[in-house]
């Protein structure tokens, strides 16, 4: 299995949700920001501040041949996302909210053929990051320190604009900032600054 994301802390969470199963998965590779490097049957990809990006690299996994399967681990998966993650080709997809031992259980059924997750599927529950923010404001904060604007970041994780805004105004409330700059400047105190080798596409 192949763990794949643009930011290291999270491969390295991903790592570590599947570490006490090593009889019944093996990670060959885990890459932040980079396409594999080496054929694996499964890569499982987080969608953290990405996710029409996600469904782009996993389009592009499966059909350059990089991996058999690609699984998307995620928050929550609207119709729509389900729809274009199905289209490009995604195996399985799997809400954060999901037990390790549940995961690795849907990477195994993945492996063996079978299509996981691509009907409806509820919203996960974000939990509380360590530092006081919620998944998706770590997403939002993540994006506004990639030059995103509210646009952008709506398009990116599905969200409408008047969404983006609230979350981007409670950011702002919780990180004691006042623009977006400023904002950003906090990226790499709360880890969600990417890898220096990411190059994302244009969206």
């Amino acid at each position: 299995m192949i763990l794949v994301n643009d930011y290291d802390i999270i491969v390295r969470g991903l790592a570590a949700m599947v570490a006490p199963f090593p009889d019944r998965v093996r990670i060959v590779e885990m890459d932040v920001g980079t396409e594999p490097k080496r054929f694996a049957d499964v890569a499982l990809f987080d969608t953290f501040a990405g996710r029409r990006h996600a469904i782009e690299r996993a389009r592009d996994m499966v059909t350059d041949g990089l991996v058999d399967h690609v699984v998307l681990f995620t928050w929550d998966a609207s119709a729509e996302f389900l729809s274009l993650a199905d289209r490009a080709g995604v195996s399985g997809v799997v809400l954060k909210s999901t037990a390790g031992e549940v995961l690795v259980d849907v990477i195994e059924q993945v492996v063996a053929g079978e299509r996981i997750g691509l009907g409806n599927m509820h919203r996960g529950r974000q939990s509380r990051g360590e530092q006081g923010l919620s998944a998706r404001e770590e997403e939002v904060l993540a994006l506004i320190a990639l030059g995103k604007t509210n646009g952008e970041i709506g398009h990116e994780l599905f969200l409408s604009i008047d969404t983006v805004k609230t979350y981007v105004r409670r950011l702002y409330a919780k990180l004691g900032v006042n623009n977006r700059a400023q904002a950003a400047l906090c990226a790499d105190t709360y880890h969600v600054l990417p890898s220096s080798t990411v190059r994302r596409r244009p969206s």
